[in-house]
């Protein structure tokens, strides 16, 4: 569980400030009292879903990380908020119509292959009502442009977020063709033991991201520097979006 609150892991968390923009952005471009129901997908350890429920927001959270739904479900109970939490894979999750506003932040949406991201949208598609919007951000194709693979080795520090035990880390960061990277870690301990971490990324263009969205039914509403409603910089390594589904 550490690791998602570890700003410098990838996947783990941005830090409070960061995240209470993005809370502010949320309630200025869906009020409360217009967008009530919002769905967080990969709500992780439940901090976006944790503060728009404190702002009075309807709040279901999704993830596959059980550890993270428990921790999630445990913080909301003892501070008596009423989130409903489920550990399930949001490329299955069945929904009807039932949301306003949809979450899939922190560069979630590109971690996904091809197919798995038409899933997302499909089931994005069929859980919100007409109209419905959604904020997602994505790495950007300057970023990737920019990216060069790399190739390192090394004894683990005191304080590595991969594991307390002492082991040699390697770390290779390649690049494919049509704008996605992996980045692989792996520890190998004295014992003999391999633990594997893949990390796969899409980057987009903007043309990139409005080609897709719309063959899923949605419209590429504005584009943004971040998911905090900064305006949008061309060069940046990530932007953010709003999407509306089509009524």
């Amino acid at each position: 569980m550490e690791s998602h609150f570890d700003k410098n892991m990838p996947g783990g968390s941005k830090e409070s400030s960061f995240i209470a923009e993005t809370l502010d952005f949320i309630n200025q471009i869906a009020p409360v009292d217009k967008y009530k129901n919002v769905i967080d997908l990969g709500c992780g350890p439940g901090l976006y879903s944790h503060g728009l429920a404190m702002k009075g927001y309807n709040v279901v959270g999704v993830d596959f990380n059980k550890k993270a739904i428990e921790y999630a479900a445990s913080k909301a109970n003892k501070e008596n908020l009423s989130i409903e939490y489920r550990n399930e894979d949001i490329t299955k999750i069945g929904l009807n119509e039932e949301f306003d506003v949809a979450l899939l932040i922190y560069h979630l949406y590109g971690s996904f292959s091809p197919e798995n991201r038409s899933k997302i949208l499909s089931n994005l598609y069929q859980g919100l009502k007409p109209g419905g919007l959604v904020l997602l951000d994505v790495l950007s194709e300057a970023e990737f442009n920019k990216t060069e693979p790399q190739f390192m080795w090394g004894l683990s520090r005191k304080d590595s977020p991969f594991s307390n035990k002492k082991h040699l880390a390697l770390y290779a960061s390649l690049k494919y063709p049509n704008k996605v990277t992996l980045t692989k870690n792996m520890m190998v301990f004295n014992n003999g033991d391999l633990i594997n971490y893949h990390y796969w990324n899409q980057y987009f263009s903007i043309d990139d991201l409005e080609k897709e969205v719309n063959e899923a039914g949605f419209t590429l509403e504005k584009v943004y520097a971040d998911v905090n409603g900064r305006e949008y910089v061309e060069d940046n390594d990530v932007f953010g979006a709003v999407l509306k589904k089509k009524e």
